[in-house]
């Protein structure tokens, strides 16, 4: 299956990780740090309020980059994050990113 993603990302800063952000569903999340290089690459079905980042960035000081994904590719999260990941080639590699489906993502 084939199917193409058109990403648009917003900058949030962790601070302002409340009222609208906070309920963003379905998302991708690109982890930088504030030279504007790609720490890591990660996906969230809940809410990115309840999101936490990994141990490996705990002294990092970073930002999100988020991208929400339309309700009819939900069930690729994890197919397009691992695409994302792919492109993106972050410091830190998510090892819990497999795109177990037979599918081709092409991202624009």
């Amino acid at each position: 299956m084939l199917i193409q993603v058109k990403l648009n990302y917003k900058k949030i800063f962790l601070s302002k990780i409340r009222g609208n952000y906070a309920f963003l569903k379905n998302i991708i999340i690109i982890i930088k740090n504030t030279q504007d290089k790609i720490l890591y690459v990660d996906y969230t079905k809940s809410r990115l309020g309840d999101y936490s980042p990994p141990i490996i960035l705990k002294n990092m000081t970073y930002y999100y980059e988020v991208a929400e994904i339309s309700e009819e590719q939900v069930d690729y999260i994890e197919c397009i994050a691992k695409a994302v990941e792919d492109k993106m080639h972050p410091i830190f590699k998510n090892k819990r990113l497999e795109c177990k489906k037979d599918v081709t993502v092409i991202i624009d």
